[in-house]
């Protein structure tokens, strides 16, 4: 074989497969890895500053990562640990900084891929991101939209005393407005309460139909400075109270409910205030007999005020009209209730506003019989007046007159009233201040047969008592000192001081308790790159006990308003208890990290007793005032119509001054400036107007005219 021939022949195959190697050095050129984040749950109540990059293949890479990260114009030196692994068949690198996240931070990642399969790339792949840290639903962009928004929250469990219940549903819109660093927040509409309370004495149901519930957050520089919810409405309120044996009905009709919960700085205020008119119904029976008690409540009125979980101010006002039944078998009082009232106030612990008042008059009878003979005893109550302000016993009056007929004939009376009011020592000879109330009892009979009144015969007994009793009406065993005088049949008198009297004792002051259930009504929120994108991984725990993992999976369009926005499609899980949120979240233009809809359903914890209420919430953009250009596609650019000069003509000789008008015209009104290179006139650089300055005649006539001296 010719040596040169065969030489000649291994070139030419050369030359065929150079094309091939050089397409498969070509194909084996990786593709540019994706960055997303993966901002995730550190286990610490934190969140991982990481990354993650995913590759187009399973194949071994080296990178070399560098990362820009600027906090108020200064870099942060950093650290990157890198961690490879196969996921979905697919190769890809956890990349994690030991700098911490902040809002307002500004984040630049590269990533060099050099080298594949342990060979080094002879070209390098690169790819980066750049992205400011925001808050989750806050544009960094100044913007004003409006929303539209329903939510139901469904507090209801159980306990030792039965379920207790709070519901609370609101309908309505809402609107959201950054102005620099600071981001309010409205939400105003209308709603429903339903709210049971049981205890082992009492059960007490406020139902209120909401005709305004207000809500307003803000927020500067990522951070809730004060929130304020507010809700009015009128319904009813049931009270039903168990003593011993005795039912305490009360049914009225709130004309006026508001409560009002605030945050400003941290301090927390919440506020109730409550009027109402309605019916009082008291029933109770025993051994002895049976009450009834109807009337008619003129005035009840609640205010609250708590504080930093402190009672400031608590006013409760009860006013009513009433009859009053009391009967057993052989005897009936019927009392009218011409005023029963109860006032209390305290403000920071102090009471300052106390007075318990009962006036009444009426009637009673009762009768006793035996075999051959019977008698009956009817008598009027002229006055029956209690009246106590400020913890101290001022009126304390009983006048009842009655008459004895039948087989036996006389009369009787009571009068009590205070006397006296003065000093008076215990059985330990300690002084206190007391009333001395005097009660008269007289009992005369004219005439009797039978065995009635265990056989006493005609004739009249007397009794009177001074009750030294201490003027605090909220202390115990009240009484220091006795004194009796009796006459008739069983004749007595005495005067005795009873032991461990009394017993002092302070008014109980009013705890704080909450409002609007044992829970607030708050979103998630977080830090969150801006803008975000598929794929991309978060965690949001800016709000203690609603924390929710966000994951990005796809892109899209979201029509709100006439706007198509540009939108990443995202789905959340709330922490451990299987609550879930989906919606879409916009990438671009300045309402990037807009929530554009949102959907919520999850158990909010609370209590003592691993109980949760149900919260559920739709949420979407409806209107987008602010700004008016929010994509590319929307924005057309601003045409010249025509250029000339004012005054027809502009020449040189003499210096003349010409008026040069620009008629330009935009259709969506966002022109920011307008200048002129006027250096062929002998002049430069100038910005014209449409304001009225520098000879401009009509302000907002798309004409900008800047004068202009065309030297001689």
């Amino acid at each position: 074989m010719n040596l040169n021939s065969r030489g000649g022949a291994i070139f030419l195959c050369a030359l065929l497969l150079l094309p091939i190697a050089f397409s498969v050095q070509a194909e084996e050129q990786p593709t540019a890895p994706s960055i997303t984040t993966a901002w995730t749950d550190d286990g610490a109540s934190g969140v991982r500053h990481a990354y993650t990059l995913t590759f187009a293949d399973q194949e071994a890479y080296e990178v070399n990562i560098s990362l820009d990260h600027r906090r108020d114009g200064v870099a942060l030196s950093n650290e990157a640990l890198i961690t490879w692994q196969v996921e979905n068949d697919v190769r890809t690198a956890d990349v994690e900084f030991n700098t911490t996240l902040h809002w307002g931070d500004e984040i630049e990642l590269l990533a060099t891929v050099t080298s594949m399969n342990g060979v080094a790339l002879e070209q390098t792949v690169s790819t980066s991101r750049e992205l400011t840290v925001g808050t989750w639903n806050q544009p960094m962009a100044d913007h004003e939209v409006m929303t539209s928004t329903t939510w139901d929250l469904n507090q209801t469990y159980q306990d030792e005393n039965g379920t207790q219940v709070f519901a609370l549903a609101f309908v309505g819109q809402g609107w959201q407005e950054r102005v620099g660093l600071t981001l309010n927040s409205w939400e105003l509409g209308n709603g429903s309460l339903l709210s049971t309370e049981v205890t082992n004495e009492s059960e007490t149901t406020l139902s209120l139909d909401l005709n305004s519930i207000w809500k307003n957050e803000t927020i500067v520089s990522g951070s809730l400075t004060s929130q304020v919810f507010d809700a009015r409405g009128d319904g009813s309120l049931l009270i039903i109270t168990e003593d011993d044996e005795t039912t305490t009905r009360i049914v009225a009709n709130v004309s006026d409910g508001r409560f009002n919960r605030t945050m400003i700085d941290g301090n927390i205020s919440e506020r109730v205030n409550l009027e109402a008119t309605g019916a009082l119904d008291i029933n109770g029976s025993d051994e002895e007999g049976t009450l009834t008690i109807d009337g008619d409540i003129s005035v009840l009125f609640l205010e609250t005020w708590d504080e930093n979980g402190v009672r400031r101010l608590d006013h409760t006002q009860f006013e009513a009209l009433a009859s009053m039944i009391l009967e057993n078998e052989d005897s009936r009082f019927d009392i009218d209730l011409d005023g029963l009232t109860t006032i209390e106030r305290w403000e920071d612990g102090v009471r300052t506003e106390h007075k318990e008042e009962l006036v009444g008059s009426g009637t009673f009878g009762f009768g006793e019989s035996d075999e051959n003979s019977s008698v009956q005893v009817n008598g009027t109550i002229l006055d029956f007046h209690t009246l106590i302000e400020d913890g101290t016993t001022l009126t304390d009056d009983l006048h009842i007159d009655g008459v004895i007929t039948g087989d036996a004939q006389g009369s009787f009376g009571i009068v009590r009233t205070i006397e006296a009011t003065g000093d008076q020592a215990n059985a330990t000879g300690i002084v206190f201040l007391v009333n001395v109330i005097h009660q008269e009892t007289w009992f005369n009979l004219t005439g009797v047969g039978g065995g009635f009144f265990g056989g006493d015969g005609i004739g009249a007994s007397h009794n009177e008592t001074w009750d030294y009793q201490v003027v605090q009406s909220d202390w115990d065993n009240r009484t220091v000192r006795i004194i009796w005088e009796e006459t008739g049949a069983d004749a007595s008198s005495g005067d005795e001081k009873p032991a461990r009297s009394p017993i002092q004792q302070n008014a109980t002051q009013p705890e704080a308790q909450e409002i609007l259930g044992d829970i607030t009504i708050i979103r998630e929120t977080g830090l969150m790159p801006i803008p975000m994108m598929a794929h991309d991984v978060i965690h949001l725990n800016g709000e203690n006990g609603l924390e929710l993992t966000v994951e990005a999976y796809a892109t899209g369009n979201d029509p709100r308003d006439g706007f198509n926005l540009s939108v990443v499609h995202w789905t959340g899980t709330y922490g451990d208890s299987g609550g879930v949120a989906n919606g879409s979240i916009v990438d671009e233009g300045p309402l990037m990290g807009l929530v554009s809809s949102v959907v919520r359903s999850l158990e909010l914890p609370f209590g003592e007793g691993n109980d949760t209420a149900l919260f559920s919430e739709s949420q979407v953009v409806e209107r987008i005032l602010s700004p008016s250009i929010i994509t590319a596609e929307n924005n057309s650019a601003p045409v010249l119509v025509s250029m000339d000069f004012l005054e027809g003509l502009a020449i040189g000789e003499g210096g003349s001054t010409g008026t040069l008008v620009a008629h330009i015209t935009d259709a969506e009104f966002n022109i920011e400036s307008v200048t002129v290179d006027l250096t062929p006139l002998g002049g430069g650089l100038v910005t014209m107007n449409d304001r009225g300055l520098d000879g401009d005649a009509v302000i907002g006539d798309d004409r900008y005219p800047p004068r202009h001296i065309v030297k001689g």
